[in-house]
């Protein structure tokens, strides 16, 4: 799982297709989502922070072993399901 691409599509900077498919992140996307801090707890779960380069807005994002990605973006709660491309 692409860690940029679920930032990205989290902050709205990566467009989701009507099948639910996303364009994994490309260079584009790593330079405007800039640094973030992944670390994994101990439950497994993935945690992304960081900040928005476009807004500063803050976000703090979990992602679980089975793709579930929830949290916040700013004054925004998100979650959606990822999965590896077949």
């Amino acid at each position: 799982m692409l860690m940029t691409t679920v930032v990205a599509v989290a902050l709205g900077l990566a467009p989701v297709k009507q099948d639910g498919s996303v364009q994994p992140a490309s260079d584009n996307y790593s330079n405007t989502v800039g640094r973030y801090s992944q670390t994994v707890g101990r439950d497994g779960k993935t945690h992304l922070r960081g900040f928005n380069r476009l807004t500063a807005a803050p976000y703090d994002l979990t992602v679980d072993t089975s793709g579930h990605v929830e949290g916040v973006v700013g004054d925004w709660y998100v979650t959606f399901q990822v999965t590896d491309a077949a």
